[in-house]
């Protein structure tokens, strides 16, 4: 390899390092933000103490939260059944397509609902916030994606049993 070809690689190779180290930085949460990431395994307790909530925030925060708790219920039991009736129809000796296709779009409008009513939620507890808590949210959120934990606050691991996914009819 020539010098010329050499250097050039080493300059490519250089400013790949440092664009990438670049990103790095700006995508790592504050301070105070990977705090409150690691303790929120510990409850609401750290985040409640991180966004500074006030008494009366944090009793409409246990009221909401024990509300959903509640409301969840049935949802969860459904969900249950309904991977259940999806899963004993593509484990079937003779998996019937209508069969199978039913239960995906069933499967898969319940996913919907649910991430509706989780929206819901989460609009419900942000309007308990000041904005600066808000912001502090967000941040908290964002730190919280960069981390790994994701559905459930699980962190690694391996990932939450899921149903097959739809196949799209070619055709």
């Amino acid at each position: 390899m020539t010098k010329r070809r050499w250097v050039g690689v080493a300059v490519a190779t250089l400013s790949a390092a440092a664009c990438a180290v670049t990103i790095a930085a700006a995508g790592e949460p504050a301070g105070d933000e990977l705090r409150a990431v690691r303790r929120a395994g510990r409850g609401g307790a750290a985040l409640a103490e991180y966004l500074g909530l006030t008494e009366q925030q944090k009793s409409a925060w246990r009221a909401l939260h024990e509300q959903r708790r509640e409301e969840t219920k049935l949802v969860v039991e459904e969900g249950r059944a309904l991977r259940k009736r999806l899963r004993e129809a593509v484990e079937a000796a003779s998996p019937d397509p209508k069969t199978v296709g039913e239960a995906t779009l069933a499967l898969e409008a319940h996913r919907q609902k649910v991430r509706a009513e989780h929206e819901a939620f989460q609009a419900k507890l942000e309007s308990l916030l000041d904005p600066a808590q808000k912001e502090k949210l967000k941040a908290f959120e964002a730190a919280r994606r960069t981390l790994g934990a994701g559905r459930n606050g699980r962190r690694g691991g391996r990932p939450a049993r899921r149903a097959p996914e739809a196949r799209p009819v070619e055709g």
